[in-house]
């Protein structure tokens, strides 16, 4: 991934962020949401590749390993929600298949783990509108979702298979352009709607969507203009 593509990804993380904490005023808007899930897929992608550009033979055990972990992580914080929900309401079979720590799921097989942690998925959004006391948010859940997709696609890629890196150039500058035509096109154009009732958040989003090229912060500053020796004394008058 070349400076531009990271500069750029930058922002797009940066609006990710913006849109995931204000959820609450952008979901009932149909076509924001789903310009949502398709611009966060993309990025998800995008990431992906990059993980398979910049990974060799000695790196894919640890970014497996963390890539689960993250999973775990984000399914079991899930779970708990949802098996308080269960144990509060007498579900005893929703509170059993919801009951796992972070151990459980990185402990298990590759597979058995992403089959658990996509069942968590799926039964927190089942029961998503009973779930907001719990913590529990659509955006929570699309989280979720990249992270399961980006562990299976590790998983799912042995070493030997891992697309040659010109394809993987390739790949991403579509990605890019796929992020970009969601941004710009869709999400751009329908953030206006919220300006009356919620004028932070539009405010927020268009910051956000500023791309920052972070190299120029390491450029070296100009040295400063040093200032004129004064001249050595020539001698000293005398009075007469």
């Amino acid at each position: 991934m070349n400076t531009k593509q990271q500069n750029k990804l930058a922002m797009y993380l940066a609006t990710k962020s913006v849109l995931d904490s204000n959820n609450s005023v952008w979901q009932s808007l149909q076509a924001f949401a789903d310009g949502y899930t398709d611009f966060t897929s993309h990025v998800a992608r995008i990431q992906t590749l990059e993980l398979s550009q910049v990974t060799d033979s000695t790196g894919i055990a640890q970014d497996k390993k963390a890539s689960k972990a993250a999973m775990a992580t984000a399914a079991q914080t899930i779970s708990a929600a949802v098996h308080a929900y269960a144990v509060k309401n007498k579900n005893n079979t929703l509170a059993n298949e919801t009951d796992f720590t972070v151990s459980d799921l990185t402990g298990e097989r590759d597979a058995d783990a992403i089959k658990d942690s996509q069942n968590i998925h799926d039964l927190a959004n089942t029961n998503l509108a009973s779930l907001a006391a719990y913590g529990i948010t659509a955006a929570k859940l699309t989280a979720l979702q990249a992270n399961i997709d980006g562990f299976k696609a590790i998983v799912s890629k042995p070493r030997d298979n891992i697309v040659a890196g010109a394809t993987v150039t390739q790949e991403l500058s579509d990605e890019f352009d796929a992020a970009d035509e969601t941004l710009s096109e869709i999400l751009d154009g329908l953030i206006g709607q919220f300006q009356t009732a919620n004028a932070k958040f539009v405010s927020d989003y268009n910051n956000a969507r500023i791309i920052v090229d972070s190299s120029a912060s390491h450029a070296s500053p100009t040295p400063p203009t040093p200032a004129p020796t004064p001249a050595a004394p020539t001698g000293l008058k005398t009075n007469p």
